[in-house]
This record gives structure tokens, sequence and C-alpha cells, in this order.
């Protein structure tokens, strides 16, 4: 029987994917070191050790007829060793004849674009080194469609659930930073998108994708909940306060209308955020897919997490 198989299962997203309850087919993990606590998830997972640097690495471990979910990719890295990367995995999933690849990039790809409702067909214009490396990494995915492999690539906006790191410096700050400032904050901030999608979302647009009857050729899906009421940082924000038991400000909030956070961002220089962009998941939808989790259940489960682990072992500065 053809397998599962997931490359990066040591991060975040790697670790929900392994624990979602809708796993069907057997799993198989490819990691450079086997995690400890390798029974934390209920499925039936078979972890191997792998160097995805050194091209033959996968043969022998893929076998054709598998389905390959590619979540790797080396941080603080230069775009030449991912691409390096992305090669040896597309290689050996040729190689191996397996059935379809799904790689998992990111909505931000887009860069910075006069366009405010962002779909697939919407242009890239990456800035930043992540942005770029992300973007040639989808090309290589989609020169390998060419060579027959079925592939698909998932763009996700900022992933959030229990473990993860986006919102972590807000939650820091609403548990150790001056409450004047937070105020402050929350009036300029107030309408601002955050753009988060719950990781559940994320973890079961890749599995519809995998195990989608329909060939992907090549296509690209944004998986976003824009469309959430909650996904701004005002609501965001009283989700924190609630559910981490701490008491709001007593003085009311005045929140700047949309025009002033504009002309805010641009006395500040960041133009790079945009308060009228949503990214649009229409096309996900089309495909079958439907919401598993709100942006408020993801807020509480990152919560939970950070009532458990607190802020051990990150750091905020660095979170999203």
């Amino acid at each position: 029987m053809s397998s599962l198989v997931v490359l990066g299962s040591n991060g975040f997203l790697g670790k929900a994917l392994l624990c979602d309850n809708n796993l069907v087919k057997p799993i198989k993990a490819i990691v450079r070191t086997i995690p400890i606590n390798v029974d934390v998830c209920k499925n039936k997972v078979t972890w191997i050790e792998a160097d995805l640097m050194t091209p033959s690495s996968l043969i022998g471990i893929l076998s054709e007829g598998d389905v390959v979910i590619n979540l790797a990719y080396i941080p603080d890295s230069d775009k030449v060793k991912n691409i390096n990367l992305i090669n040896n995995i597309i290689e050996a999933c040729i190689h191996s004849k397996v059935s379809r690849l799904i790689h998992c990039s990111t909505a931000v790809v887009v860069g910075h674009i006069a366009t405010n409702r962002v779909n697939e067909l919407s242009p890239c214009n990456p800035l930043t080194v992540y942005e770029k490396t992300k973007l040639a990494l989808e090309q290589c995915v989609l020169n390998a469609s060419l060579r027959g492999l079925d592939v698909g690539i998932l763009r996700p906006t900022a992933i959030l659930g229990h473990g993860g790191k986006n919102l972590l410096k807000l939650a820091y700050s609403l548990t150790h930073g001056n409450k004047f400032i937070n105020y402050l904050k929350t009036c300029i901030l107030g309408k601002m998108p955050m753009h988060l999608v719950p990781v559940r979302n994320v973890v079961s647009a890749l599995l519809h994708l995998a195990l989608s009857a329909k060939k992907l050729e090549g296509n690209i899906f944004i998986v976003s909940c824009d469309e959430d009421k909650d996904n701004n940082f005002q609501k965001v924000e009283e989700i924190l306060l609630k559910e981490l038991g701490l008491n709001k400000s007593l003085i009311p909030k005045i929140i700047f209308p949309t025009f002033l956070q504009v002309l805010f961002f641009k006395f500040i220089n960041r133009n790079d955020i945009n308060m009228y962009r949503t990214y649009d998941s229409t096309k996900l939808k089309n495909h079958g897919f439907q919401h598993v989790d709100s942006v408020n259940e993801a807020v509480r489960q990152f919560s939970h997490s950070i009532k458990l682990n607190g802020f051990e072992n990150i750091s905020p500065n660095k979170a999203i």
C-alpha cells in the first residue's frame, strides 16, 4: 500500500500534520534526527532518518505511488542551499515514481504589490531574501510538473495554533509589557488585518490536496482565513486577554479609522503593511476544501500552549 510521506516533520506544521485525526494512509516521517517524544501522536508513524541535502538519501525510502508532502526548508540559509534541497526531493520523487508532490510555500511570496485582493494569479514582487527564496522554490516545483510529476503548491498565510510562534510577541507584550504602550498600540493597530490561518486548516488543506482524486497539474492554492471577523489586531488581542486571564484596560479604546492607520504606517516608513489587503482562498474552496477551525479557536489553542509552556525556549523578539 502506498504511503503518505512527510518531509520536514519536526517543525510546528509537521507535528500538527502527523497528529491529525483524519490521516488514513500509512505515514512515513522523514527527519534528519528522530525526535525523543515520537509517541506524542496517536497515529502510526514510521520515523526515518535521512539527510535531504544528500541526493541519494530518499532513494529506497520513497516508493512508487507514494504521496509526498514537503514542509522542509532551511531557515537562515541562502537560496542556493534551499534550491539544492528541493531539487534533491524532486529528483527522488521522479526516480521513485511517486504519484504526487505537495509543496508547502507561503502567501508572502507575492511581496509588495499594489493589489489589495491577492489570489493565485496575482503577480509576485518579492522583496526579502525569504520571499525570493520561497518563490524560487515554487518555480522548481512547477518545472517538475513539466517532467510528468503531478505537483501542487499550497500558500498559507500566517499559521497559528498550539505550539506556534505567530502571536508570541503580542502575547509576551500583553503579559510582560507596559500597559500604556499596549493601550496605544491597540488604538493604532486595532483594525489591522492579521492574516492568521489556523494550523488545523493548513493541515486539512495539505491532506485535501494530497488525497484529491483530481490531478493537481501544477496548480497553486492559497489557504487563508481573512474573511473571519476575528482576524484583526483588536479582536485577536481581546481573545488573548481573555484566554490568558489578563484584565482589559479600564480606559475605553479609541480605534484609529483605517485611513489614519494608512497615514501612520506611511509616516513610519512601513509601506509593506497594506491595511486593505486580503488573501483570497476561493480557488481552494472551489476545489472542495472546507475550513475546520476559526481564528477564535486557533488563538485559544495558542493561548493554552502559552499557559502550559510559558515563553521558555522561544525568543519573543524573533516571533511574528
